[in-house]
């Protein structure tokens, strides 16, 4: 005899799959998000089976290709879900895909955000220590909002959260005696749908750039900001080097040590970090260190008070993010802006800027230098520049408007 399926179970589980939707502020909906991650001295993050690993590749490259239908079924059975969230704190509003645990937790593997329609569809960012570097997944959010990347990345315990010691390399003391790294630590563990979520964006995105944000309480010796690619050499391409100058033009009062050009700096240089091993094609990403670099990883590490305390200081990555790693749409389109037009770009002799109510208008070269400045005191809507005198490179082109403070990338060909 055959057993019949109830018809109220088969509708809550219908609903289960197809009601999971959301709207409000993003910010504050991951904010909620983080306030409930379990601390460490507990023992509540599970790592995930090679099964649990199997399924979770399915579930994100689902969420690629927006089939939210077969991504919520494989999602459902493992304690996941994928609530499409409206953001109605940006104008226009925007959408995104929200990988999350269920309301009763009991994995903790960390919550998975995409962009609907990303302006950066080359950016992911990610805050694997979110609990234990202050704010840092608070500026992750800020940052991936402002600019649209595709995707960030929280990890959904404390880093000290398991009794249980990662097999990868590298040892630390922030979990009391010095000992190898926890599983819980999603940056020093391969065993994680937080390793297994960048494995899968670098290689359907060919273009990916992975920034991570950590922070750290400053030593006397130490600079504020300490940046890496994971290794100590020079990329084709230095992201972290445009990234250090564009920091430099939010605050000219930071001071930096990256590890790729300042090689006798070994302090926090996350050489052992899995995900950098990974990116830079380590023969094994657990226990190898990368030999070469492909630029494709970059590791902040921030002191609190100049990039972590509050938004103020969460604008400064925001707007350096946004200045190197250029809108794919070709028009930025978040909280921060109003519609500006920057163009030729690349351009010769004659830049041309427009805007609503535009007050200044700044050029700086890559060494933070500035190189012309407008000041516009009767708010007109168009500015021209000639920098034909100027040397073939690219600049930084700094607007503020009425409402509105943006950095633009150009091109002086």
């Amino acid at each position: 005899m055959r057993k019949t399926v109830p018809i109220l179970f088969l509708l809550l589980n219908f609903l289960s799959l197809h009601a999971q939707t959301a709207s409000g502020d993003i910010e504050n909906y991951a904010e909620s998000i983080m306030n409930t991650m379990p601390g460490s001295s507990v023992n509540n993050y599970i790592q995930p089976t090679t099964a649990n690993l199997v399924t979770w590749e399915s579930i994100i490259n689902f969420i690629l290709s927006d089939n939210l239908t077969d991504a919520r079924a494989i999602a459902s059975p493992i304690n996941y879900q994928i609530t499409e969230f409206t953001d109605t704190s940006l104008n226009p509003n925007k959408t995104f895909y929200i990988l999350e645990e269920k309301a009763v937790q009991n994995r903790y593997w960390g919550t998975y955000i995409f962009s609907k329609n990303p302006a950066r569809n080359n950016l992911v960012i990610a805050a694997p220590h979110s609990k234990f570097d202050t704010n840092t997944g608070n500026q992750a959010i800020y940052c991936f909002k402002n600019t649209l990347a595709k995707a960030v990345f929280i990890n959904g315990t404390h880093r000290c959260n398991s009794f249980t010691s990662s097999n990868c390399s590298g040892t630390t003391s922030v979990c009391g005696s010095t000992g190898n790294y926890k599983i819980s630590d999603q940056a020093h563990n391969t065993t994680s749908m937080f390793q297994k979520t960048t494995e899968v964006l670098h290689s359907s995105i060919a273009n990916a750039v992975f920034v991570q944000l950590h922070g750290f309480a400053k030593q006397s010796n130490d600079p504020y900001v300490i940046m890496s690619n994971g290794t100590n050499k020079t990329p084709s391409i230095d992201y972290a080097v445009q990234l250090k100058n564009a920091l430099l033009h939010e605050d000219p009062s930071l001071t930096f040590k990256l590890a790729h050009i300042d090689t006798d700096w070994t302090r926090l240089t996350a050489f052992t970090n899995t995900q950098g091993r990974f990116i830079n094609n380590s023969s094994n990403a657990c226990s190898t260190d990368a030999t070469a670099t492909s630029g494709r990883f970059i590791h902040i590490e921030q002191e609190k008070e100049k990039l972590r305390d509050s938004a103020n200081d969460w604008r400064k990555m925001s707007n350096a993010l946004k200045s190197v790693f250029t809108s794919s749409l070709g028009l930025d389109e978040n909280l921060l802006e109003t519609s500006i037009t920057v163009y030729p770009n690349p351009v010769s002799t004659i830049l041309k800027i427009r805007a609503a109510k535009i007050k200044s208008v700044e050029l700086i070269n890559i060494l933070g230098k500035s190189m012309r400045i407008y000041t516009n005191n009767t708010l007109e809507n168009a500015v021209q520049i000639n920098i034909e005198d100027l040397a073939k490179s690219m600049y930084f082109l700094k607007i503020n408007t009425a409402t509105s403070s943006v950095i633009r990338k150009i091109i002086k060909n």
